[in-house]
């Protein structure tokens, strides 16, 4: 998957398969040829755009994810692979075994934990001040967050972070973001959900079962728990790029560049991908663990971008 890409077609297109091929054919341009299993996820940024059922049974085979987007560039709808895969009933007992298990509160605690290092980091990076007090709620976070130090966290980072920032906004903005510095937040999140959600359904999982969210009318709560410790890979690519110029096609084409980011996790480098991958594989380990009787908690460990701070240029690197 490390080789594969995120493509965004924003102007009008045929999408065919031609000898084997997913074919692009867009008004005076020469044709384009992909390869089906080269596309991580495919997004269609543009109203006139038609797509042949054939593409679909492909993208479908290979695993690729597809996004639609509105006029404000926001995702509209996502389609997962649920292609060959041959243990989705057993991922599915595994998932609901786990729901109201003390393994599950910890888990959340893990991720949180690794949100707020994250956070701190980010805020450092950036030559902002706040990091101290976000690093001490990560050593304060408890199985379930039950003080809801994830809130807390989030209110301070957001603070620090926008605090003289060369923009009107001077607030996150989750919904119906028009400001520059929002609307590539948002952007980014998504396409990083696409490819979260793209790995649970390739391992099986239910996305709908989450850790810590637990949303009835949400279908991804899972992929929004682990988005969760990658939501820093595209704030520091965002912040070090010109946020404030308008988000045209050039600026979203610029901004897909974050999937290419390489960072730590356990003491290792990896290529963003390879490093969700790795992450959703350790959960499906921990699945497997869990049926076994007195297990210790100690032992089920997430795999997670690691907090060190002498590789954090090579995590965000350009």
């Amino acid at each position: 998957m490390s080789e594969q890409r995120v493509i965004l077609i924003e102007n009008p297109c045929y999408l065919s398969i031609d000898t084997g091929r997913v074919k692009l054919a867009r008004p005076e341009q020469k044709d384009t040829f992909i390869l089906a299993n080269d596309i991580a996820v495919l997004c269609l940024h543009h109203p006139v755009i038609t797509i042949s059922q054939g593409v679909l049974q492909a993208l479908g085979k290979s695993k690729s994810a597809v996004i639609t987007t509105d006029q404000y560039h926001h995702p509209q709808s996502l389609s997962l692979p649920w292609y060959g895969h041959s243990r989705q009933l057993e991922r599915l007992r595994e998932q609901f075994h786990l729901q109201h298990s003390p393994i599950n509160e910890q888990l959340w605690q893990q991720l949180i934990q690794t949100r707020l290092k994250t956070q701190a980091q980010t805020l450092r990076f950036t030559g902002k001040k706040g990091a101290l007090r976000l690093e001490r709620l990560a050593d304060q976070v408890l199985p379930a967050d039950p003080q809801n130090l994830e809130g807390q966290g989030a209110k301070h980072y957001w603070k620090y972070l926008f605090e003289d920032i060369d923009n009107d906004v001077k607030k996150r903005q989750k919904q119906g973001a028009t400001d520059t510095l929002n609307a590539r937040l948002n952007f980014g999140y998504a396409i990083l959900r696409s490819m979260i959600a793209r790995e649970l359904s390739i391992a099986g999982l239910q996305p709908a079962l989450g850790i810590g969210h637990h949303n009835k009318d949400n279908p991804f709560n899972l992929a929004d728990d682990f988005i969760e410790a990658y939501r820093f890979t595209v704030e520091t690519w965002v912040l070090q790029h010109d946020y404030a110029s308008e988000f045209n096609a050039l600026a979203r084409q610029q901004l897909l560049q974050f999937i290419t980011q390489s960072l730590s996790m356990n003491k290792q480098s990896y290529r963003l991908p390879s490093a969700i991958n790795e992450t959703i594989s350790s959960y499906c380990r921990i699945l497997k663990k869990a049926k076994k009787e007195n297990i210790s908690l100690k032992k089920l460990k997430l795999s997670l971008p690691e907090k060190q701070g002498d590789l954090w240029p090579q995590m965000v690197g350009v």
